[in-house]
């Protein structure tokens, strides 16, 4: 009897992942989505669900999670503008899934959020939260209050944004990675410790001030780094933020840095096949952030299929009519 209660409760306890639901959220009228409002879904959820916030030229306004959920969005910078470079091709509706302010309360630890554009302040005040492949424009990235360990922040776009904390307590194994900082800043205190590598510091307003990081594989594109009592190794600066011991090199050119630095919003990093960041990285592996094992992703694209092209005639004569669809999977 006892082995068959035991064998109940292990079944029991497995249901929540084996039948944890996958929900949509839609804004747009005419759209037969799950909920037309994101804090609805978020609402409704169980811990373990997946919330797939689906593009729209309108934002899904402010929304709190206390929960464990991952929620994914369409990614960013798919159709061209005058002042950056898109990626066409990659989804075949390029609008965006933004949301507004976004606070990751007590509860939310072991939630994921990417694909999605951050158009205001993002608070954290509990562990255990990736922050992966989205654009954050203009605003905080706040390390808000108590302890906030295993924070992993990686392949996001960072522009004009800044990383920045209020009063949280001693938290470590803070992970920034593979990340875009265009005139953007990492800003933290003595209390918390982590990694920067494989990361991108660019505008004149860009740069790094922490305490007790390892950091190493960044490139840093004009930008001031202050080290305090960092470990900092394998970096390339194009003038002395890093110096040139411990295998960091200094005063280093774009132009021989990377392969077409003067096109392309994120393609711009792309390293030149012959130039000095090719294996100069921590165990030989490239620098910059489409080095290591996590690169940078285009567009942040989220790993999930997608279609990327969908063709239909505007009318037809048959009663058939002829759609292409094309999809991809991402990793």
């Amino acid at each position: 009897m006892k082995k068959t209660l035991l064998l109940l409760l292990v079944f029991l306890m497995g249901t929540t992942q084996i039948f944890a639901a996958k929900l949509r959220v839609n804004n747009r009228s005419g759209i037969n989505a799950n909920y037309t409002s994101l804090s609805s879904a978020i609402a409704a959820a169980s811990a373990g669900d997946t919330i797939y916030v689906e593009p729209s030229s309108s934002s899904y306004g402010a929304v709190s999670l206390s929960k464990k959920l991952t929620i994914i969005g369409n990614g960013y910078f798919e159709t061209p503008s005058p002042a950056f470079v898109g990626n066409t091709t990659l989804q075949a509706d390029t609008n965006e899934s933004k949301i507004s302010t976004f606070s990751f309360l007590a509860g939310s630890a072991g939630s994921t959020v990417m694909g999605v554009v951050f158009s205001s302040y993002v608070y954290l005040y509990d562990s255990s939260i990736t922050l992966k492949r989205n654009s954050f424009w203009s605003y905080y990235l706040y390390f808000y209050t108590g302890v906030l360990n295993n924070i992993d922040v990686r392949q996001n776009f960072f522009y004009n944004a800044a990383v920045t904390y209020y009063s949280p307590s001693v938290s470590t194994n803070i992970n920034f990675q593979n990340n875009i900082f265009y005139n953007s800043t990492i800003g933290l205190p003595n209390d918390l410790s982590g990694f920067a590598q494989n990361n991108v510091f660019v505008g004149s307003s860009s740069g790094m001030n922490c305490y007790n990081f390892q950091v190493n594989n960044n490139i840093m594109i004009t930008g001031s780094f202050t080290p305090n009592n960092c470990v900092y190794f394998n970096n390339i600066g194009t003038s002395t933020q890093f110096g040139n011991a411990n295998n960091n090199q200094q005063n280093v050119g774009t132009a021989t840095l990377f392969a077409h630095y003067t096109t392309g919003t994120e393609t711009r990093y792309t390293l030149s096949p012959t130039g000095p960041g090719i294996g100069a990285g921590f165990n030989g592996v490239d620098v910059g952030i489409f080095g290591g094992p996590d690169p940078y992703k285009l567009s942040g694209i989220p790993p999930v299929p997608t279609i990327y092209s969908l063709s239909a005639p505007a009318t037809t004569v048959t009663n058939t009519l002829p759609v292409t669809i094309s999809t991809r999977s991402n990793d």
